[in-house]
């Protein structure tokens, strides 16, 4: 972040170069001038690029200090912390302690490398320059780098999205004093459909960019520019956090914003829009995949969006002047292009970013890797000390899988502090965990994984088609504790659910940690409370993580519906069993039905009784799967009227597959409705289920 008015003055001295007394002062240039000890563009000595090498922070010229601090690399990062970072100097060791500002990072967020290195995670701090200092504890020698870490006054939620734009971002400030006329660009293109909430908080959606990590810059009215470098992540895939539902409140101008599934506007699409008049207007998109509808009818609304060879979208129950739309493709022989190759699906190819370091235990001789403790010894011929590194995703339901043997560490692995790992990765601001066990691999069977340790590195920033190096993780954490469910109000029946899918996984932020004793499978109706031994405790690295806890109301082995599921239970405390519900009622489709052909423009369903949820869903796909009409709506909606489409543009006549989905999501306001919030990862809790109809 560089703010015009800031200035700093920062010593060559620090560089250990035998320049004490040299002092440079700049304003405001957005310079990586601390990683640098201090080195401005006009200074000879810096590389191309103002980035010192790899290597620099061990250049001695000059006989310096022994204990000292050179340079924080990046050298800034948003004021809620959790930048991963590099502190480069001299003299450090296991036992070095740090601090920025007046806040010492936790010992579990650092790793000393060797004694010029040390891997740092930020603490939360105030916007503005801190100084960055270490500690050798044993000695109590310090060194401290004035002014050698700039935290960023704002970030961006979410912090990337797709190179095609559309997705709608929160910039979320401290002490900002941002207003009406404030304006927002991201690689130095407007943020479109600003809106300005208060003075720490403003909304916009991304204009279309370049794949890479690109700069964000407010300016407010009074023209003080505020830039945050490299806080945004543009990639060639899809985002949660795009199109859908934005913009003032009706009455007002109507936009409709066309897309197809790769981000690419769609020209000529149908939308056709039905007041609560029942009155209807329509409209073809033009070459910018834009309709406007300057005197719509009176809200709520029902929009449709339809394209040749584009699955139709309805919203149900607009009240905003914004809808944007993401279309998939139709998956027809009569859609294929002539060049015989499958219509566009899943967004442009790309590379993906790697990302490679070491698991370190820190239980050895100083800077000398040391074996693996806490790992119980093998048995048996077919087992092996193993260990796996993941990518914290966003899916609270996911279940932990034994994983290629190929890409295990072994205690044969090479490395120098550690044993050496490399993991594909998506672009973005990531979580790393690593687990090491017990692996058995029997001749015939189903291999399995016993955890005994893991480790967790955050902050890690990849930029697409990257390759990012020297990713410590520390190998602290155990599997010693456990924690129960008390599951209530469960639906069942005898159509079904008749069963409990139950998990517990780590909340690390929004990502989650994959337990491999997290899952088990329990009949209906229950006695008593259901157990998971083997979860780690919420301590050193997970201090600030929580349990997640899913527990699926499922019909049938295979866990199909009807269903009810809750996905995002949390808790801290493991020592009380968690109580589980109220479960999501369960949807059904009464029209179209299999006992009389559909008319083609009235869905209706009913929900049985229950608590409250906030989100509808229909989907009405063709028995052969290439088309489906997703229609979305608010919990309220029992009946919905579409328009009658052309064949071209609708259904195909035949059997249609009808699915219901019932979802209850936090903090949901329907008139911000986002396509991230249109499947299980944007849900707290949902139900499901499934019929058949004809058309």
């Amino acid at each position: 972040m560089s703010r015009a008015r800031i200035s700093t003055t920062l010593t060559l001295a620090a560089l250990g170069l035998g320049l004490a007394g040299v002092v440079v002062s700049c304003a405001g240039s957005g310079r990586d001038l601390a990683a640098l000890g201090g080195v401005d563009a006009s200074n000879p000595l810096e590389p191309e690029g103002g980035v010192l090498p790899d290597d620099a922070a061990s250049i001695d010229l000059e006989a310096g200090p022994a204990y000292a601090v050179l340079g924080v690399q990046p050298s800034h990062g948003p004021f809620v912390g959790g930048t991963r970072v590099e502190v480069r100097g001299r003299g450090f060791s296991s036992q070095s302690r740090v601090l920025f500002g007046g806040v010492e990072v936790p010992a579990s967020a650092i790793v000393a490398t060797d004694p010029s290195h040390l891997q740092v995670v930020t603490p939360p701090g105030v916007p503005g320059a801190v100084d960055v200092t270490a500690i050798d504890v044993p000695s109590s020698a310090h060194a401290t780098l004035s002014g050698g870490f700039l935290y960023d006054d704002y970030y961006a939620s979410p912090n990337g999205g797709a190179t095609s734009g559309g997705t709608h971002v929160t910039l979320i400030g401290s002490g900002t004093s941002w207003s009406a006329g404030t304006s927002a660009t991201i690689d130095g293109k407007a943020c479109m459909a600003l809106v300005v909430d208060d003075a720490t908080h403003l909304r916009c959606t991304s204009p279309a960019g370049t794949p890479g990590i690109k700069t964000l810059t407010v300016t407010t009215p009074d023209g003080t520019v505020d830039t945050a470098r490299d806080a945004y992540t543009y990639a060639d895939t899809t985002d949660g956090y795009r199109g859908g539902l934005d913009g003032a409140a009706l009455p007002g101008e109507l936009r409709v914003i066309a897309l197809d599934d790769s981000g690419t506007l769609v020209p000529g699409a149908t939308v056709v829009v039905r007041g609560a008049d029942a009155s209807v207007q329509s409209a073809l998109t033009d070459a910018n995949g834009l309709a406007d509808f300057p005197a719509p009818p009176p809200a709520p609304l029902t929009v449709t969006i339809a394209a040749k060879c584009l699955q139709p979208q309805t919203f149900d129950g607009v009240t905003v002047q914004g809808v944007t739309a993401y279309l998939d493709p139709v998956l027809s022989v009569a859609c294929v292009p002539p060049t015989g190759q499958p219509p566009a699906s899943g967004g442009k190819g790309w590379v993906a970013p790697t990302v490679s370091g070491e698991i370190v235990w820190r239980n050895g001789s100083e800077f000398i890797r040391a074996p693996w403790t806490g790992v119980a010894a093998p048995s048996a011929p077919d087992q092996r000390r193993a260990a796996y590194v993941f990518v914290a995703y966003n899916d609270a339901l996911a279940r932990f899988s034994v994983p290629d043997p190929t890409t295990a560490v072994t205690e044969t692995s090479p490395g120098t502090v550690g044993y050496q790992f490399t993991t594909a990765a998506q672009p973005g601001n990531l979580t790393l965990y690593a687990i090491a066990g017990i692996e058995t691999r029997p001749e015939a069977g189903t291999p399995t994984f016993e955890p005994w340790v893991f480790g967790v590195a955050r902050g890690v920033a990849v930029a697409p088609e990257a390759t990012v190096a020297n990713v410590m993780i520390p190998m602290d954490g155990s599997f010693s504790r456990s924690i129960s469910l008390a599951p209530a109000g469960a639906p069942f029946s005898s159509r079904g659910p008749d069963r409990l899918d139950s998990s517990v996984n780590v909340d690390l932020g929004g990502v989650f940690m994959v337990i491999p004793f997290g899952a088990r499978e329990d009949l209906l109706p229950l006695s008593g409370q259901l157990s998971f031994v083997g979860v780690p405790p919420l301590t050193g690295a997970l201090g600030t993580s929580s349990y997640s806890l899913a527990v699926q109301d499922v019909t049938g082995g295979s866990g199909g519906a009807p269903l009810s599921a809750i996905l995002h239970l949390t808790t801290r405390d493991a020592s009380v069993p968690v109580a589980v519900g109220p479960f999501v009622p369960i949807p059904h489709v009464v029209t179209p039905s299999a006992s009389a052909a559909w008319n083609g423009h009235t869905v209706q369903i009913t929900v049985d009784a229950g608590s409250p949820f906030d989100l509808t869903k229909v989907v009405l796909t063709s028995a052969d799967g290439s088309t489906a009409w997703s229609v979305v709506a608010p919990s309220s909606a029992r009946t919905i009227e579409l328009p009658v489409l052309p064949t071209e543009l609708g259904l195909p006549s035949g059997t249609l597959n009808l699915g219901a989905w019932a979802a209850r999501i936090d903090g949901f306001d329907y008139t911000r409705l986002r396509y991230g919030q249109l499947s299980r990862y944007g849900w707290s809790a949902y139900a499901y289920d499934f019929g058949f109809g004809s058309y």
